[in-house]
Formats: structure tokens, sequence, C-alpha cells
């Protein structure tokens, strides 16, 4: 991208994206692609009960899982259904260096010797100590690289079989509440764009962007599948073009060869930060933006069991037969564990997968496949938020001496230049 001369340039580039953020939105409500046929699967998060567990003591980062929900029948039924884990293997816990006095933990080593065994597909969701922010975001694109290659190491040394690894790109752990909410379109508009602008930094989401290239790059050479489970607002974001939300946020999802894309299309989540539930339409809305975005690649992930409105099974079974009707392939749910403890043991698993198999008829069919005004006035939200990330990108880089544009997508690193 050329740099941009005088304030004339400047002004009328900010009109145009603020056009393109128009008519990105009008095509999003309007856009309702066919619905695709093929068969639907059920996976399941895991691996992240840690009794003790305090993201603000980070040394609970070591302690000890529960794995007592892994019994015998569990194992059956994953086995019969072939229902994939995405295991939560901690990078300087379960495999990695290991610093100095913390416990090297083999439970996980134990979970994922015992699905090899039987069978059931086993993925390495990666995560991070709770210091280093825990997920994927920006500030921690170097440690998760340094976690793959370990990984893959690991992988070897121990004579396991992974399907692929997983990153969790979203924002940092303990991102403060307010913040949160602002991203996901709470707040007003005067104060969304001074909220955000405390994390805005093009440059360190270019950088970010290139190192997590790199990672698609190394796996890809080393023939190892690449997935990824991110926050949905980045499918909000680059609906304009601009990586202006996802920066505010401090994470990005590069434009690199997935092998999928699980958008967290959690209700319970929504619930939490909007204070209501946006129903099953923000589900159905999320897939049809990512399938749109990213064609097979681009799916959905539901979440979580037990909470909010899916504190009923009933909930999470219609949900999951939506995303069936809808041409899902395959749709994470998190996670194992709570599903077990929410909805009484393996029985719910079995509940679940049988779901994925009977896609929605009738009247019911043709509800799932229609946008709901809950699930527009969501995305509305997060429209709002976007707008107000490329009003505080402005802001934030005019006030650091280096004012910059927001990054763009496809092409995002690289595509940010000084302005003149």
């Amino acid at each position: 991208m050329a740099g941009m001369q005088g304030e004339e340039r400047v002004v009328a580039k900010r009109r145009v994206d603020r056009a393109a953020l128009a008519l990105a939105a009008l095509v999003l409500l309007c856009w309702q692609p066919s619905i695709a046929q093929g068969k639907t699967t059920i996976g399941f998060w895991a691996g992240e009960a840690v009794p003790g567990t305090n993201w603000d003591e980070p040394d609970t980062y070591w302690n000890r899982r529960d794995t007592g929900a892994y019994t015998p029948y569990l194992w059956s039924v994953l086995r019969d259904n072939r229902i994939p884990l995405y295991f939560n293997l901690r990078y300087r816990r379960d495999f990695g260096p290991v610093p100095s006095g913390m416990p090297h933990r083999k439970d996980g080593l134990a979970i994922v010797r015992k699905a090899n065994r039987l069978g059931v597909p086993v993925w390495a969701w990666i995560l991070v100590p709770y210091a280093s922010g825990y997920w994927s975001w920006d500030g921690a694109a170097a440690e998760h690289f340094d976690a793959v290659k370990e990984l893959a190491r690991w992988a070897r040394a121990k004579h396991v079989q992974l399907e692929g690894v997983v990153l969790d790109p979203e924002p940092q752990l303990n991102t403060p509440f307010e913040t949160t909410e602002a991203l996901m379109g709470g707040g007003t508009g005067a104060e969304l764009p001074s909220l955000l602008q405390r994390t805005i930094d093009p440059a360190g989401q270019c950088a970010a962007w290139q190192e997590y290239t790199r990672i698609a790059r190394w796996t890809r050479r080393h023939r190892i599948r690449l997935v990824a489970a991110p926050a949905p607002l980045a499918l909000d974001d680059i609906a304009d073009g601009r990586l202006a939300l996802q920066d505010a946020a401090g994470f990005v999802v590069p434009n690199v060869r997935w092998h999928r894309l699980f958008f967290q299309a959690y209700r319970s989540v929504f619930s939490y930060y909007l204070g209501h539930d946006p129903g099953p339409g923000i589900v159905s809305s999320y897939l049809y933006s990512s399938r749109r975005e990213f064609g097979d690649v681009g799916q959905i992930s539901l979440g979580s069991s037990g909470r909010g409105p899916y504190k009923r099974l009933s909930r999470l079974v219609h949900d999951v037969r939506m995303a069936a009707t809808l041409g899902a392939g395959e749709v994470p749910i998190y996670s194992l564990e709570r599903t077990l403890r929410a909805y009484g043991g393996p029985r719910s698993v079995i509940r679940l997968a049988e779901a994925a198999d009977r896609p929605l008829t009738g009247s019911r069919r043709a509800r799932a496949s229609t946008p709901t005004p809950q699930a527009k006035a969501v995305r509305a939200g997060f429209r709002r938020a976007d707008a107000a990330a490329l009003a505080a990108t402005s802001a934030a880089t005019d006030a650091s001496g280096a004012p910059l544009l927001a990054n763009s997508w496809p092409y995002g690193c690289g595509s940010w230049v000084p302005l003149e």
C-alpha cells in the first residue's frame, strides 16, 4: 500500500473505509448461503479440568488435571462414535522445557496414549503459561512457535500420534471485563474509541501476523495440520477489509492455509457479556459468515456446556442439529468435562453425537436458516465496535507521533505505512 500524502488524502481514505464498512454490513445481513449437504460430526475440547486453577496465581498452571471423568464407559463412547478430542496440552508443563521447581506432568500424555490405543482421534490444543497470556494472542506469538516445535519433538520422543495442532486466537488472559464487553459491542459510542485505543498497535499486530504465518509455513513443511479456534469477532472485523477490531483485541488470524477455523459461536459467552441470550440465530449467523469467508475451512464451535443458555442439554442438542442442517462439517463442543458434569455423564455425549446425524426438518429447518433480529443486533454491536476500533487506531497512532492506518485484510502485515 502506497503512503498517502496530505490531510485531504487521509480524510478521503477514512471516508472510503466507512463506506466499505457500511457496504460490508449490508452484504452480511442480506447474504444467505445455500445449505450444503454432507455428514456432520461432533468433537470436544478437553483437558482443561485442572482443580485449583486461578489465573491470578500463575503457578496453578502446573496443577494436576482431574482425569476422573475418563472412565471405561466414556472411552467406549468416544471410540464407538469416533469422536475427536481437542486436548489441552500445556507448553512447559505437559511438554517442552519445564521451569525449575515446577512439576513435569504426565496426565496429558496418559490421555493421548489411551486415545491412540483405542483409535480415538486426538489433536493437540496448545496453550502457554498463564503469565504469558495463555491464548494465541499477539504478545505470545514467538512462544507459540517455540511450543509448536517442542510439541513435534515431544510427540516423536513419546511415540504418540496427533491429528495436528490447534491455536486459540483470542484476547490474552485476564483482559479486563470492560474491554471485552466493549469489543463485543457494549458501551456507548462516545466511550468506545478511548477504551479500545489502549491496546491499538498496528506495528505489533504485523509482527504477530508474521510470526503466526511462520508457524503455518513450518507446520506445512513438516506435514502437520494446523487448526485455529478464533474468537468470533475476527469474522466481524474482516468484513470491512481492515484488522482494527482484532488489533484492539490483541490477537490476529493471518490469511494462511488453515486446515480448519472453528470460530467460537458460544451462546453462553454472548449471554454473559451482553446480559441476554441471543438465541440459536447467533450460531447460524456465524456459521454463515465463516463459510462465506473461508469456504469449507470455515466452521464453528459451540459452548459452553451447562452454562447460560446451555444449562439444558436440549438447547445444545438443538444447536448441534441446526449446525448439521446448515452443512457444518465438524462441530467441536466446549468442553468434554463440562458436558459430562452438567448433563449426567457419557450418555449426553451419545445424544450429542446422534444430534449431529439428525438435521432439522420442516418448519424448524426453515427457521434455522433465517437470520433472527437478536443475531442481527449482536452483529451490529460488533460493527459498532469495529468502527470504534478504526477511530481508535487514528487516535492512538496520531498520539504516538507515528500515525498509521489499520492493517488490511487479507494482506495484513506489511500493508501498513506511516502517514506523511
